[in-house]
């Protein structure tokens, strides 16, 4: 006999849901300083247009403003 529960997929469905979420916004906080990185650095490997325009100032102040929404939903969560 088996002892699985009903609703054993849940875990696996809240991980792919997880991933669906936080990749992108990962990619939105880290791509832009990554970029300014590569453009001050002078090695920018393909797309050179791309990579100055991810390190523009808008796309900088948008991951840090969505870096301190991830940070305070987070601390948030660990003082409740």
């Amino acid at each position: 006999m088996s002892n699985h529960h009903w609703n054993d997929w849940a875990g696996g469905l809240t991980l792919v849901l997880q991933a669906i979420v936080y990749i992108p916004l990962l990619y939105i906080i880290l791509m832009p300083w990554l970029c300014l990185a590569l453009v001050k650095l002078g090695r920018t490997p393909f797309f050179p247009g791309f990579f100055q325009a991810m390190a523009s100032t808008g796309w900088l102040v948008a991951s840090g403003l969505v870096g301190l929404v991830v940070l305070f939903v987070v601390v948030r969560t660990l003082v409740r």
